[in-house]
């Protein structure tokens, strides 16, 4: 998941008062030069601000859509896993906190993170790395860009640090005067330049600890945000960036090449961190084994519990996804009873779980495992986190329309009440299912009138606003008025009409940045195929199911096209490889109809 604004990026975040050696020979290379904005970057640094109360929880977390919601203590919770990482306390309890808080940033939740952080520095003051701990993960991730009030907490935390960076030992005071640099008290300060300063600050601590895991996985981290959601291009054939560098890190500290780095192929972060790097490549496949691990290193972290579903649904692997997302949906619910979950965590990451089940199911073809969880999602997002965070929220409230698109009554589709019309993507996704059920029932002047909807919608102010969020929403929306007036004219037996308008909407789909699940529910290919074996083109169909395979292995729905097709020509051994496909990954009711694809 993501929330992304303008560029294929979001993020928002120093300053240094310890010199960082660096080797000679690591000052010669240019991968330590990542952005050439750091001047802009260094000016910014000012004399930052001292926080002097210590001791106690100060209730006096960031407010916004990434802060806990609750000042009160937390509890330590004893389903993170194993993961520990020395903070250079002496003292138990604050480890204990540390650990907790280190175990949560790599499981993104980064505001019980932030409370965990807290809780060490209660129990140990001048522990430098409790308040390293804090500063770090208030900062911009993958996921999130970094907010106003957080920026002024994270100067706080960081100036702590500093202060206890002499007694810190050596690795730790280059830690925290590498992310020092993330952070400056100008609200102005150029958010990339920032995020390359740190980069290349923690790229020059990688190499002076070489074999240290944490610290490789701490500079994948850094890396990651300088393109969040941005390392692929040829199709997910090439690294772009520093994609390339991210991976040797992360695959050292897993053990799969040769790496002067120490192992650990149970990290956690560095797992949670590998998939989200290769998920959107030509093999996220590399990441699976790693995956299979994963939920039972963090069982109480529900996005952790989650994750290994980016992989499952690439592959095609529905059951896999579906039950990744049912136990993290049982992990999230029992964290956020615990009180506190922020606006983004329980909007946001816990929804998108919701939104994996709905999926998931919809692709093995559980139409009612995928209309319930489509009902349990439309009640999670309230109308003000669609607001505050529409690239992270909207397409998931978009997304019940198009589990019932597919698989509810007419009757059913025609009483869901209509989104807010301030929310148009979601709104437009309401005139698609309502489209697709009036088309497939016959009531083509009606269906004509939602797809004109969606048409009308496509020119709001609020579409044209999304690409900036991260969502291409004047494309989703042209894919959805094609297929609904597709679907109008596939009823009335014009196939060939059907046929150009699929084929229309595949062709903008294959535009769509890689997201998951992906910004349009189903490829396209499916339904040309259904369209061109209606015509009596076998062999078009054949190709088109094919190209719809290529672009979801194991889709059951284009397997059933392939063994209609294969029937249609007398392949036996074509229709029984489809129906070995259609078996293994359909676990729904009867096989749908062709003309339903």
């Amino acid at each position: 998941m993501r929330h992304t604004p303008p560029v294929p990026a979001c993020r928002v975040l120093l300053l240094a008062s310890i010199t960082l050696a660096v080797p000679a020979a690591a000052q010669q290379h240019d991968h330590f030069r990542i952005n050439p904005a750091l001047p802009q970057a260094e000016a910014s640094r000012a004399a930052m601000p001292r926080r002097t109360e210590l001791g106690g929880h100060v209730p006096d977390l960031p407010r916004g859509a990434a802060a806990p919601t609750n000042d009160a203590p937390p509890a330590l919770n004893p389903g993170l896993g194993a993961l520990t990482w020395p903070a250079g306390t002496t003292k138990a309890e604050a480890q204990a906190w540390f650990d907790q808080g280190y175990r949560w940033a790599w499981g993104f939740n980064h505001a019980e993170a932030a409370r965990a952080f807290r809780m060490a520095q209660q129990a140990d003051p001048d522990c430098a790395m409790c308040w390293w701990g804090e500063a770090w993960v208030l900062g911009p991730h993958i996921n999130f860009i970094m907010e106003e009030d957080a920026n002024r907490r994270a100067l706080d935390a960081i100036g702590q640090a500093q202060q206890r960076a002499p007694q810190a030992g050596e690795m730790r005071a280059a830690l925290i005067e590498a992310l020092s640099r993330r952070y400056s008290p100008d609200a102005k300060a150029d958010r990339k330049a920032l995020d390359g300063a740190f980069a290349e600050a923690m790229l020059r601590v990688q190499a002076r600890w070489p074999a240290d895991p944490e610290v490789a996985v701490l500079t994948a981290d850094a890396l990651m945000n300088l393109s969040p959601w941005d390392y692929w291009e040829d199709a997910g054939r090439r690294p772009k960036g520093m994609t390339a560098r991210t991976i040797e890190l992360l695959e050292g500290v897993l053990g799969t090449r040769p790496s002067s780095i120490t192992p650990n192929p149970l990290h956690p972060g560095a797992i949670h961190l590998y998939i989200h790097t290769v998920e959107a490549s030509a093999d996220p496949g590399r990441a699976a084994p790693h995956a299979a691990r994963l939920a039972a290193l963090m069982p109480a972290a529900g996005h952790v519990v989650h994750m290994p579903a980016h992989i499952w649904y690439r592959l095609g692997r529905w059951r896999d996804s579906l039950e990744a997302n049912l136990a993290a949906v049982a992990a999230d619910e029992a964290q956020i009873a615990r009180g506190g979950a922020s606006p983004l965590y329980a909007q946001g990451y816990f929804a998108h779980n919701v939104h994996f089940v709905m999926v998931s199911s919809l692709m093995g073809g559980d139409g009612p495992r995928a209309v319930e969880a489509a009902t349990r999602l439309a009640a999670l997002i309230a109308d003000e986190a669609k607001r505050a965070f529409p690239g992270l929220t909207q397409p998931v409230a978009a997304a019940p329309f198009v589990a019932h698109a597919r698989f509810s009554t007419l009757e059913t589709i025609l009483a869901l009440p209509a989104p807010a019309e301030e929310f148009p993507y979601i709104r437009a996704h309401w005139h698609y299912a309502r489209g697709v059920a009036l088309a497939q029932s016959g009531r083509a002047d009606a269906a004509r009138q939602e797809a004109a909807a969606i048409g009308e919608l496509a020119q709001a102010p609020a579409i044209r606003a999304l690409p900036a969020q991260g969502v291409p929403a004047p494309e989703v929306l042209g894919i959805a008025q094609r297929v609904v007036n597709a679907r109008i004219a596939q009823a009335a037996g014009d196939h060939a009409t059907a046929a150009k308008l699929f084929a229309e909407a595949a062709a903008i789909q294959d535009t769509l940045p890689y997201m998951e699940p992906p910004f349009w529910y189903y490829p396209v290919h499916q339904s040309l195929g259904a369209a061109l074996l209606a015509q009596g083109k076998p062999a078009e169909a054949e190709e088109a199911f094919r190209q719809a395979l290529k672009r979801v292995p194991n889709n059951a729905w284009a397997a059933a096209g392939l063994l209609k097709t294969a029937e249609m020509r007398g392949d036996a051994e074509g229709a029984a490889t489809a129906r070995g496909m259609l078996q293994k990954s359909w676990f729904g009711g009867p096989p749908p109809a062709v003309e339903r694809l």
